[in-house]
């Protein structure tokens, strides 16, 4: 027999929090009770257009009531959602579509001009959701897996693009349930939070370790379709936001945003400031720290164990820029390439088990076996060290470390010294291959000029000669991939052009 699954949840908050307020989005804003409800109303109109249990049901959208509800609605039917944001490109929309084999696809044009435009190029039709209005769908035959005991999936998160075969971690009902509780004690989220999101939906920390968590704890979150400096500050300032979760460039662009409006920045409920999804740096803490008047909690996860692996403790505020111990009931051991444990204070690849990690990649079991260890520990291809007090320090990706003169070299170290350049808004550190060597190339995104002569003088006080970077390559705005990551993929290639 399943387990609890996530509209248990909401009957929960439902009964609970009734009318207070659950999801508001731009001067829209509906109730615990009126979720639950719009929830199931939707499940019998989409049971309706054909979905049935253990169906996939691709979703694509951006931050709104509609596309939420939808989410859930397909988990009610017994069918697994396949979320997208409409930020992707086409090729990755259809990769996506090819992939996952869904019965429907569904289109949220609420908020999303790119989910209308996605819709009309594959013909989906306007169709009306009751009680959610006209949405895009398009239908397939749909192939269901045929046995309903392998795994509950209440989720598909793609974590991989157009580039070789697309990856889709299956979080099951187990997963999110776990997290959105446990989160939401850690954090200690409250009935009278008031959550800003503009990080999508469709990425695990969005769903689960945000919105999940807030309405089990009987808060309200803000949906905003996409992140604006100008618009955060408007939100901290007259919506009452109490949690701001957030990643590092995020934190960059308000920062900046607040130093040209100086005077103007204001958050008078704000009691809790997140960072997780990209390395924090010591710089930029400092920098929001002082802004918020608050302690920068940080953070570690990733797709595959529903967002969260460990995180700081609100008791303990930090000085460094650690991501803190593992949740309850998670296990994290740092390993070596043989898989042997590495001593205490010592770098190592970060293995995981628990209940928030995943079931595995869809329909590809070949990256499913890669990615677990014999004994059934997940590999997260991140590495990183912990202190004496039991705390993880992230030291990057397996894939960012540059191998340069013999010496190992993390992107991370390099990083955190060139952000303690006041000129320094963003940067990334790559490798380039040299001959039978490897040189690190840094971009760099300039808050006010300054030439790469003088981010050299200012390194060579603070790196190791082997760690400083052989070119400097400044860019107006470093890419980034839709869920606020910087794009490394894509400085690779453009540093080896």
């Amino acid at each position: 027999m399943p387990g609890p699954r996530v509209v248990d949840l909401l009957a929960e908050s439902a009964a609970r929090y009734g009318e207070r307020p659950a999801l508001r989005d731009a001067d829209r804003v509906v109730s615990h009770a009126g979720l639950a409800a719009a929830v199931d109303a939707t499940a019998h109109s989409l049971a309706a257009l054909g979905l049935r249990p253990r169906d996939r049901a691709l979703l694509v959208g951006e931050n709104a009531i509609e596309a939420f509800v939808l989410a859930l609605a397909i988990g009610r039917v017994g069918a697994w959602p396949v979320l997208a944001t409409a930020r992707l490109a086409t090729g990755e929309i259809d990769a996506i579509a090819a992939h996952c084999d869904p019965r429907l696809a569904l289109y949220v044009p609420r908020n999303s001009a790119a989910a209308a435009d996605h819709a009309t190029r594959r013909l989906a039709r306007m169709t009306d959701v009751a009680p959610l209005g006209a949405i895009g769908v398009e239908r397939f035959a749909g192939e269901r897996v045929p046995d309903p005991s392998t795994v509950d999936v209440a989720a598909m998160l793609y974590t991989s693009g157009t580039t070789g075969a697309p990856k889709a971690a299956m979080l099951t009902h187990e997963n999110l349930m776990y997290l959105a509780r446990a989160q939401a004690v850690a954090r200690r989220y409250r009935s009278d939070d008031r959550v800003y999101l503009a990080l999508p939906l469709a990425f695990a920390g969005a769903l689960v370790s945000i919105t999940l968590t807030t309405l089990a704890a009987g808060g309200a979150v803000h949906f905003h379709p996409r992140f604006e400096p100008a618009d955060l500050a408007r939100a901290l300032r007259d919506d009452g936001i109490s949690v701001l979760p957030g990643v590092p460039a995020l934190y960059v662009k308000l920062a900046d945003w607040a130093r040209a409006h100086p005077g103007e920045f204001a958050a008078p409920r704000l009691r809790l400031a997140t960072c997780a999804s990209s390395p924090l740096v010591p710089a930029l803490k400092e920098r929001v720290e002082a802004l918020v008047g608050l302690p920068l909690q940080n953070g570690y996860g990733l797709t595959e164990t529903t967002a969260v692996v460990c995180q700081t403790a609100i008791d303990e505020p930090r000085r460094d820029t650690s991501v803190g111990r593992p949740l309850p009931g998670v296990r994290v051991r740092l390993v070596d390439d043989a898989g042997a444990a590495v001593p205490q204070g010592e770098v190592g690849e970060i293995v995981v088990r628990g209940p928030n990690v995943f079931a595995g990649y869809f329909r590809n079991a070949t990256a499913t076996r890669a990615t677990f260890t014999a004994d059934g520990w997940f590999r997260t291809g991140d590495v990183g060290r912990f202190d004496e007090g039991g705390a993880l320090h992230l030291a990057g990706r397996i894939k960012d470390v540059i191998k340069r003169s013999g010496y190992t070299v993390h992107a991370t170290d390099v990083e955190a010294a060139l952000l303690a350049h006041p000129a320094v808004a963003l940067c990334a550190v790559v490798g380039r291959a040299h001959g039978a060597d490897e040189q690190i190339v840094a971009f760099v995104q300039l808050r006010e000029r300054v030439d790469a002569g003088a981010l050299a003088s200012f390194l060579a006080a603070r790196l190791a000669a082997h760690k400083r970077p052989a070119s400097y390559r400044f860019v107006d705005a470093l890419p980034t991939t839709a869920s606020g990551k910087i794009d490394r993929a894509a400085l690779r290639r453009l540093a080896q052009a």
